[in-house]
């Protein structure tokens, strides 16, 4: 059973969170993350999920959580990637990867650093 942290309850969030509730029962989203706290704590109660915030760190640091699924807008994915392997937590990221070829290799080379499992 994975303990995921969701970052991002816009469309592809919402999909992840859908296909994860629905379809995954031994996985269990434990935080949800939204850049405004009031979208973070609606979403959680839509899904019943426990908790909430709007601090993607928090979210990521998490004890409970060994999973992130990043779901962000693609300028945001370097920032949650990279504090995910600093956490050390496996990471999935929705596609396109990264902004650019050396964002996307510095993400690879953090993750690869950290000994995670990541994919996108």
């Amino acid at each position: 059973m994975h303990k995921i942290a969701m970052i991002g309850t816009g469309l592809i969030g919402r999909f992840y969170t859908m296909s994860l509730v629905n379809f995954r029962g031994r996985d269990e989203i434990k935080v949800v993350c939204a850049s405004k706290l009031e979208n973070a704590a609606k979403f959680a109660k839509e899904f019943g999920i426990a908790r909430s915030t709007a601090d993607m760190a928090e979210a990521i640091r998490d004890p409970e959580v060994d999973t992130v699924i990043v779901a962000l807008p693609n300028y945001l994915h370097k920032k949650a990637v990279l504090l995910a392997a600093e956490a050390g937590k496996t990471v999935l990221c929705t596609k396109p990867l990264a902004m650019n070829g050396p964002e996307a290799l510095e993400m690879l080379n953090a993750v690869e650093k950290a000994g995670v499992f990541h994919g996108y």
